[in-house]
C-alpha cells in the first residue's frame, strides 16, 4: 500500500495530463476505507487494487498527491473488502485524517455523490454520462448539463469585548456549543445572509463583518465561509426550531467547542481567544 508522507501536498485537478504512477483511495456509501490496525487511510497501487478482490461501480480523478495520480474508487453495493480493512464515515475521522488529506477526502466523497445522484438528466429523463472535457455530467440528448454541487454557508462568530455568543444546536450531542451557520439563500449576497440567519436564530444585530477564512465539508458538499462580528443591538432569544440555547460566555471560561484542529468554526474561536490573550498580556519591560 502507498503511504503518503506527513508533509505530503494534494493538489486537485480535473483531469490527469501526467504519465505518473496511480493510487486509489477506496470509498462505500460515502463511508472511507481506512486499516483496521492503524487506521490510517488506504490507499492502493495499480497492481494491489487488481488483485485486491475489490469491485468498483465508478472510478473519478481527483488531483495529484505530491507525484502520484490519484483516484477514488467508488466500491459497489455487494463489493468485498480487502482483509485487515474497515469502512468509516468520515465524520468520525475527523481529528484523525490529516490536515493536509481533509481535502483529498472532501473531493472523493463530493464527486462520488454527485456522480450517483445524477444518473438521468431532470428535463427529459434521459442516461446521463461523463462529460468528455469537462468535470461534468451531460445529458445523451444534450438536454443539460450538471457540475458537481456546491453549496455556499456563512459561519460567524459573535463577539461583544471579552465576550464570545455561542449556541447549542437542537441536533448537537451533549453540552457542545458552536458559533451560527447558515445556508446563503438564492439572490442573496454573503453579507445580507450573515444579517438575516443570525437576526432569525438569535435575534440581534451585528457590525463589522470580517472576512476569516473557508473550508470544505462535505456533509454533503458545504462550503463554509468563515467571518468575525460584533454584536450591535438586540436581546438575545434562541428561535427553538434550530437553537435551543444561546449565550455570551467569557473567553477565558467556554464550553465545549468543535476541535480548531477539524473545524473552521473551532479555528474562529481559537484565533479570537488568542487575539484576547495577546492583548491582556502586560507590557514588557
Amino acid at each position: 500500500m502507498y503511504v503518503p508522507k506527513l508533509n505530503c501536498t494534494f493538489i486537485p485537478e480535473n483531469f490527469p495530463n501526467l504519465d505518473s504512477e496511480s493510487i486509489y483511495l477506496c470509498i462505500k456509501n460515502n463511508e472511507l476505507l481506512i486499516d483496521s490496525k492503524t487506521n490510517n487511510l488506504v490507499f492502493l497501487t495499480k497492481e494491489e487494487k487488481k488483485w485486491s478482490g475489490m469491485d468498483a461501480s465508478t472510478s473519478h480523478f481527483l488531483g495529484m498527491l505530491d507525484d502520484k495520480l490519484c483516484y477514488v474508487e467508488d466500491l459497489s453495493k455487494d463489493s468485498a473488502l480487502l482483509e485487515n480493512t474497515i469502512l468509516q464515515n468520515m465524520m468520525s475521522l475527523l481529528g484523525r485524517i490529516p490536515d493536509n488529506l481533509f481535502g483529498l477526502c472532501s473531493r472523493a466523497i463530493q464527486l462520488s455523490e454527485w456522480y450517483r445522484n445524477n444518473q438521468y438528466c431532470s428535463k427529459c429523463g434521459s442516461k446521463m454520462k461523463k462529460h468528455p472535457t469537462e468535470t461534468a455530467m451531460e445529458c445523451e440528448k444534450k438536454d443539460s448539463l450538471v457540475y458537481p454541487r456546491i453549496s455556499p454557508c456563512i459561519i460567524v462568530l459573535v463577539t461583544k469585548q471579552d465576550k464570545i455568543l455561542l449556541a447549542h444546536n437542537k441536533n448537537f450531542p451533549g453540552k457542545l456549543y458552536s458559533t451560527l451557520a447558515g445556508f446563503i439563500e438564492a439572490g442573496e449576497t454573503v453579507e445580507e445572509a450573515i444579517h438575516r440567519e443570525i437576526y432569525e436564530e438569535v435575534n440581534i444585530k451585528i457590525t463589522n463583518l470580517s472576512y476569516f477564512g473557508s473550508q470544505s465539508w462535505p456533509f454533503p458538499s458545504q462550503l463554509m465561509l468563515g467571518f468575525h462580528a460584533e454584536y450591535l443591538s438586540g436581546d438575545l432569544k434562541a428561535d427553538n426550531k434550530e437553537i435551543d440555547i444561546v449565550k455570551w460566555f467569557n473567553y477565558r471560561s467556554l464550553p465545549e467547542t468543535p476541535s480548531a484542529r477539524i473545524s473552521i468554526s473551532g479555528k474562529l474561536i481559537e484565533s479570537y481567544v488568542s487575539k484576547m490573550y495577546l492583548n491582556k498580556l502586560p507590557a514588557f519591560r
